[in-house]
Parts: structure tokens; sequence; C-alpha cells
């Protein structure tokens, strides 16, 4: 019969791999750093460039999530300014100038006649079997509609906070 194998990979590979074969590498690493480092010195002195080298971690991966997190606010800020110029344009059209907020009026309306109809009218969905299907777009329409109340009123005291934070760390460079 033999060993089991799965798409070629032999079976007893794996289990011996996860048995015991990555924990004898750990300690086959362990090993090699006991003959290496020698003294409680060296072992304080590897120790502390162990946490060195963790804070640098910690620092480089905060510093890439207020870079992420600029560009966010950046691209939101750019929306804004786009919608603010056109609103402000006098070159542009009725067409342009409403196209925005008839189509946040419109979604948020039919979020709230969705959720009207969940509510109100729930013998009526389950009995045309559509019920899961309208529980789907709405769910679809209150993430757009969270969307629209972001960009028309801002997202949140805490992205407030979030962009003083992020001014408070760009004006020390």
């Amino acid at each position: 019969m033999g060993v089991p194998r799965i798409g070629g990979i032999n079976m007893s590979f794996i289990s011996n791999l996860f048995s015991g074969g990555i924990g004898k590498v750990a300690d086959g690493i362990g090993n090699i750093l006991d003959k290496v480092v020698t003294t409680d010195k060296e072992r304080m002195a590897l120790d502390n460039e162990m946490r060195k080298a963790e804070q640098q971690f910690q620092l480089e991966n905060r510093k890439l999530d207020l870079q992420e997190r600029e560009a966010e606010l950046a691209d939101t800020k750019s929306a804004r300014d786009t919608a603010s110029a056109i609103q402000t344009s006098a070159n542009a059209t009725a067409l342009s100038k409403n196209t925005g907020p008839y189509l946040a009026l419109g979604t948020v309306a039919l979020t709230f006649i969705l959720f009207f109809a969940v509510l109100f009218l729930n013998k009526q969905l389950v009995a045309s079997n559509t019920k899961d299907v309208v529980i789907y777009i709405l769910g679809v329409l209150s993430a757009v509609v969270t969307q629209i109340f972001s960009f028309y009123f801002g997202s949140s005291q805490g992205s407030h906070d979030k962009q003083g934070m992020l001014n408070a760390l760009n004006s020390r460079k």
C-alpha cells in the first residue's frame, strides 16, 4: 500500500515536518547560538540587540501605518477639494454641480426604503424568497451611506484626532 500521497507530496514528510522537523530546526538554531554566545555578557548583549531590533521593527511598522493613513487622508481631501471646485466653478454645468448630491440623496433614500421594507414588509419578502437578496443589497447600500456621510460630514472625531497627530509628527520631521 505504501505511504499516502497527495498531489505527489509524500504525507510522511509533512507528518515528520510538523511532528518534529520544525522543532528540530529551532533547537538547532538555539544550540548554534549557545555555542557562539558563551558568556553572560555576550548573552546580555545579544538580548539587547534583539530588543533593539524588535523596537526598530515596531517603529518602522508605525511609520508605515502613518504613511498609509496620510495617503488615505490625502485621497479624501483631494475628493473633497474636487467637489468644492466643481460647486464653486462658474463654468460648471448644473448637471455636473448636482450629480454627486443627487446620487447621494438617492442612495440614502433607497437605503431607508429598503430598511422600511425589511422591517415592515417582512412577510411579503419571506413569501417571495427574495429576502436574502434584499438584505445583501441593504448591506452594500449601508456601507455606501456610511461613506456618503463620511464624505459630507466628516468621518469622526477620531479621524480629526488622527489628523492632529499626523500634523504633529510631520512638524517634527
